[in-house]
């Protein structure tokens, strides 16, 4: 199954998918998005929030957002999926569901935790579970027969440091606009990282800035986040970024979740000279997982979604 919705690759994705209602749901309590004429209600939303502990209004307020965003999601996947006519039986499911649970328990050294536990600890529970499997297999299925051994081939040679184990060491500064709230704030931060750029580019030592500017408690240890892989928990522009560069230079700023950056490479590990041949079904998974990505942003765009908010 596709990495993108693979549980044990990125179980953290689940508590993002959220249930659906049903029709009579939807109608009662406050319309806060309408989805291709779909709604998506306040209640939904808060019934989501409270399986969630310990968070605090600044997380929440975060998380609702995030939540309202997979809603959204699950709706156009939902209907791309029906048009495609992909079926995913139940059986298909509940093997995958038994694959995990056995993968889970092969893993575990300590305490034992059941899958539900797992995803309860995530504020999640195993019907959402399956629907992201759903959502994978169909995927999956509708990709197969469109990514031939060319169209591999080509995304191999031009992504070869996630399959080669190429890894950097990165550095960073950052700007943290997570609790920023007004368009003024933002564009302060991104100002701000601009200036602390000039100001490296002049010969300020990158260390210096990070101990002067940088709100992550990296900044303690200079910045150093250590050696990172190109498939990993980063966002992806800031992956990108930081495998664009050659040890000893300074990014421009670079946006994620976490607010602005400047990454510097202070070392390098080349990869080793991998065949396609060798690490075929790599490609083919992290190709899928491209193209899935790609999938979404589309229908998305291309769905009438109206905000309540």
């Amino acid at each position: 199954m596709s990495k993108l919705f693979a549980p044990l690759v990125c179980l953290v994705l689940v508590f993002l998918q959220p249930h659906t209602c049903s029709a009579e749901k939807e109608q009662s309590g406050t319309i806060v998005a309408t989805v291709n004429g779909k709604n998506i209600t306040q209640e939904v939303l808060v019934n989501r929030l409270k399986m969630f502990t310990d968070i605090t209004p600044e997380t929440a307020a975060s998380m609702r957002q995030e939540i309202l965003d997979q809603l959204i999601t699950d709706i156009v996947l939902d209907e791309f999926i029906d048009k495609q006519g992909l079926i995913v039986s139940s059986d298909e499911i509940e093997r995958e569901v038994d694959r995990i649970r056995n993968t889970i328990n092969s893993n575990q050294k300590n305490a034992i935790q059941s899958l539900e536990q797992i995803l309860v600890s995530i504020g999640s529970h195993i019907d959402e579970f399956k629907k992201s499997i759903k959502y994978s297999i169909a995927l999956e299925k509708y990709f197969h027969n469109r990514l031939d051994d060319k169209t591999l081939k080509k995304y191999f040679d031009e992504n070869k440091s996630l399959f080669n184990g190429e890894t950097v060491k990165v550095s960073h500064i950052l700007i943290d606009t997570r609790n920023m709230k007004t368009a003024e704030e933002l564009s302060h931060a991104l100002e701000q990282i601009k200036t602390i750029k000039r100001e490296i580019d002049r010969g300020v030592p990158f260390d210096e800035g990070v101990k002067k500017y940088s709100n992550c408690p990296s900044a303690q240890n200079g910045g150093d986040l250590g050696f990172i892989q190109r498939k990993g928990t980063f966002a992806k522009s800031f992956l990108d970024a930081a495998f664009s560069l050659k040890a000893g230079q300074v990014s421009e700023p670079v946006q994620t979740e976490y607010g602005y950056h400047l990454i510097k490479v202070t070392d390098k590990k080349e990869g080793d000279n991998i065949q396609f041949d060798n690490v075929r079904e790599k490609v083919r998974l992290e190709a899928v997982d491209a193209e899935i990505l790609k999938l979404i942003d589309r229908l998305r765009k291309e769905a009438k979604i109206v905000l309540n908010q």
